[in-house]
């Protein structure tokens, strides 16, 4: 998951969270990571089905402001269409 490879025409990545129930600190070093690097090579992440207590520490870290609230959909049928509208 950390190492994004992609080629220059990837421009979103969806990660569906919907049988996440929980994460700790150690899964939030790994996304911010993840985010950093995406973040270099101008690929928005988008969150799936993110469940409550994983969203709780997500806001309370600063990761959904990093990221943009706006890349946080309810269902991956959102997801897929938010990546589309960015990829577009």
């Amino acid at each position: 998951l950390l190492g994004i490879n992609s080629d220059h025409r990837t421009k979103a990545v969806v990660i569906r969270m919907r049988s996440v129930p929980a994460i700790d600190a150690s899964a939030m070093k790994c996304l911010h990571e993840l985010a950093e690097r995406a973040k270099k090579k101008n690929i928005h992440l988008i969150f799936s089905h993110v469940n409550e207590q994983p969203m709780k520490v997500m806001e309370k870290a600063g990761f959904v402001e990093l990221v943009g609230r706006e890349n946080f959909c309810p269902n991956i049928s959102a997801a897929l269409a938010h990546a589309e509208e960015i990829s577009i």
